[in-house]
Parts: C-alpha cells; structure tokens; sequence
C-alpha cells in the first residue's frame, strides 16, 4: 500500500498532491504556464513541494491505483487552460486525484452558487 497527500502551500493559495508507492515519491499539482498567473495554459507540475506544506492530509491507498491516477492526471491536465476563478485550477486537479484514488469527495459548490442569488 502507497499513500496519497493532499497539501495546501504557504504563501501564494496552491494545493498539490503526493503520490508515494513502491519506494517512489512523486509531486503532481496542476498550475499555468506563466507563475501565478490567475489564467493561462496550465501543466501538471512535478516540482517538490515538501517546503512549502502549510496543511496536508495523507490517505492509503493501493499502489496500481496511485499509479494509474498519475497516467491519468498527466494525460488530462497537460496543455490544459487552468483558471483560478471559472476554470479548471488546482483544487479540482487535488480533487481528481483523490476520486481517482477512490477517495469519496463531497460535491463541489460553484463559485456561481455562492454569488449568485435566484430570486
């Protein structure tokens, strides 16, 4: 068994994911081409970021299933536009890997639902 973690970053708001298994460390988190630009064309970044862990969670998970969730991440979200606001950003991408890792995830509320009232 493996162990995916789930980090929130200092400083800049960042969420990534570490996958261990089988002796491997692997960092995936999805941000834009440009740093810390709020919307651009994105890619799945494999920086460490063991330095910049404000809060993490750590979850077992099978070591095949880490696996295919990296292939799968990688595939879907290089070359992908990341969006801070109405996009794709790194909190869907954290939230992905975990439904990957058949982690149950609650159903996300839109940023529309929070701001928009229906009269």
């Amino acid at each position: 068994m493996g162990n995916l973690t789930i980090i929130s970053e200092t400083g800049f708001p960042h969420a990534a994911c570490l996958f261990e298994y089988a002796e491997v460390k692997t960092w995936c988190g999805f941000k834009p081409k440009i740093p810390k630009f709020p919307a651009f064309w994105g890619y799945v970044d494999r920086s460490d970021r063991a330095i910049y862990i404000k809060k993490s969670i750590r979850f077992e998970v099978p070591d095949r299933t880490l696996q295919e969730a990296i292939a799968i991440l990688e595939d879907k979200y290089n070359d992908r536009w990341f969006s801070i606001w109405w996009g794709i950003n790194c909190i869907d991408f954290a939230i992905e890997a975990a439904k990957l890792c058949e982690l149950q995830v609650p159903e996300q509320i839109s940023l529309c639902s929070l701001f928009c009232h229906h009269r």
